[in-house]
């Protein structure tokens, strides 16, 4: 698998040196996930970032009623971890669809930023892009219509629905399935307007 995705990726927030970009790699680790697979389950101790090369990852909780209740999906070119690193994991992650993707040790990354100070601007800037996303999204479920947010999913992810089953979708916008259904097409009609 080449890491050219990856070396893409990161030159998004920061300039590397063939060196720096050389020592990153270097402490990369290629993997694949089969469909439904778990990377990480809550409880379980936190110590690894993960960047989809393809495929479909999820994370999620377990509310007390014991619903699955999704917060974030990583496809292409995303990462996704659970950021309480070094401690018991506040949620799982999950493949919805068999995935190809690359692990970094936190410990050894760590080590990497002490070695590559460019390193801490680049997980600064990939923590600050990931609360904004998350911190929007969680705005948006508190002030537009359920139409309004499948909108903003289609906008972000505009193949995903193809991808994966409804149900997630529904549990990711905070909706039930059978209501996801009556607010589809509106929202569909909505991304329509937005990209045309």
């Amino acid at each position: 698998m080449p890491l050219d995705f990856l070396t893409a990726a990161i030159t998004q927030y920061v300039t590397l040196s063939p060196t720096e970009e050389a020592a990153f790699l270097a402490i990369c680790e290629l993997k694949e996930a089969k469909k439904k697979e778990y990377l990480l389950r809550t409880g379980e101790l936190n110590h690894i970032m993960y960047f989809v090369q393809s495929g479909c990852l999820r994370s999620f909780i377990v509310d007390t009623a014991g619903k699955e209740v999704n917060l974030e999906f990583a496809v292409e070119r995303y990462w996704i971890s659970d950021v309480a690193f070094h401690k018991p994991a506040l949620l799982s992650i999950q493949a919805l669809e068999p995935t190809q993707y690359v692990q970094v040790q936190v410990s050894v990354f760590e080590q990497l930023t002490q070695d590559h100070p460019v390193f801490n601007l680049f997980f600064r800037r990939l923590i600050q892009n990931g609360y904004f996303a998350f911190k929007k999204r969680m705005l948006s479920l508190m002030t537009q219509t359920a139409a309004e947010n499948y909108r903003d999913f289609l906008l972000k992810f505009p193949d995903l629905p193809q991808r994966i089953p409804q149900y997630h979708i529904a549990s990711y916008l905070s909706v039930t399935p059978e209501f996801f259904s009556t607010i589809k097409s509106e929202g569909l009609d909505l991304y329509h307007k937005a990209i045309s």
